[in-house]
């Protein structure tokens, strides 16, 4: 009887993880929609057709279609940020690095370092679970002070944060063990050439500010760049700024900065960007999919959380999973 009952347990959770295996297989985008012409739709697995959007994540599987001698959409995937556009009257499908169908034009890869020699933009592949909003240490109001706290993107790095008369700069290593610690006058420390070159180059550091029992940079990570990284971004950083400065910037000068800043772990500025693009479309759910992660990496949770419910309040879906 015993065994009868163990073998009914075992098909059963046999079942369901064979039920659930092409949900969980899409659970990370694989790609983001830059721009959108005409008439096009997007078919998202266990979903029907729906217009698509700037900044629409795509995953493996999913189902575009342009529609009428004027519609096509440009399409940028992660794995070496190389775009494809779906032409006229066409239907693709999404594979992982490409998009299958009859009328395809693919550019080559803009990453110089290949697959592996940048992350994932956390911005799209970051899976929301629950214990990223349970628990917010801050309230709403005092997160908008964290806030004010940011990383630029020089080298070595400056950081700044709320005013402050006293503070203790507290900065961790890429393993999140404490590296050195500075009492500071002031808001603003640069760090020293001799900081930044005894540092590792191409992973993630942490950093945070008290002053007493106040938090006034809450716990959140920055990128030391290698040398080719940071040409990388200073390249791209002018090419858009150009752009913008002859008033000729598109959609997808937007959405290949964005993924550029997150990929390079760049908080402060991916979320700079995406408050602007709130502004050009506020209606659009995808904007806040992705602040909603911009704002977990700064360790902000209620900021999260509320662009998370606006998100679903303009029709995203974007599950919280246990």
């Amino acid at each position: 009887m015993k065994r009868v009952t163990f073998l009914r347990k075992f098909l059963a959770l046999w079942v369901l993880l064979w039920l659930t295996l092409p949900a969980l297989a899409g659970d990370a985008p694989v790609a983001v929609i830059s721009l959108v012409w005409g008439a096009v739709t997007i078919k998202h697995q266990n979903e029907d057709y729906k217009p698509a959007r700037w900044l629409e994540p795509i995953f493996s599987g999913d189902q575009v279609k342009a529609s009428g001698a004027d519609s096509k959409l440009l399409i940028t995937f992660f794995n070496d940020n190389h775009q494809e556009v779906v032409g006229p009257d066409s239907e693709a499908t999404a594979q992982d690095t490409t998009m299958n169908g009859p009328s395809i034009r693919k550019d080559p890869a803009r990453n110089p370092f290949g697959a592996g020699g940048v992350e994932n933009p956390f911005v799209y592949t970051h899976r929301l679970i629950q214990a990223d909003f349970q628990n917010p240490p801050h309230t709403y109001e005092a997160e908008q002070l964290l806030l004010q706290a940011r990383v630029r993107p020089t080298f070595p790095p400056s950081l700044f944060w709320q005013k402050s008369d006293n503070s203790v700069l507290q900065v961790y290593d890429y393993l999140g063990a404490p590296m050195w610690k500075k009492p500071l006058k002031g808001h603003s420390y640069v760090l020293t050439t001799a900081q930044a070159q005894a540092m590792p180059k191409g992973v993630n550091y942490w950093w945070d500010v008290t002053s007493g029992s106040k938090t006034l940079v809450a716990k959140y990570p920055f990128k030391l760049l290698t040398k080719p990284q940071y040409k990388w971004f200073q390249e791209q950083r002018r090419s858009y700024d150009t752009k913008k400065a002859a008033n000729k910037l598109e959609r997808s000068d937007w959405t290949d900065l964005l993924l550029i800043c997150s990929q390079l772990n760049y908080i402060d500025e991916s979320l700079d960007l995406l408050y602007k693009m709130a502004a050009m479309d506020p209606q659009n759910p995808a904007i806040y999919r992705a602040m909603t992660r911009v704002y977990l990496a700064k360790n902000c949770p209620v900021h999260a959380q509320k662009a998370h419910e606006k998100e679903l309040e303009l029709g995203g879906l974007d599950p919280v999973y246990p």
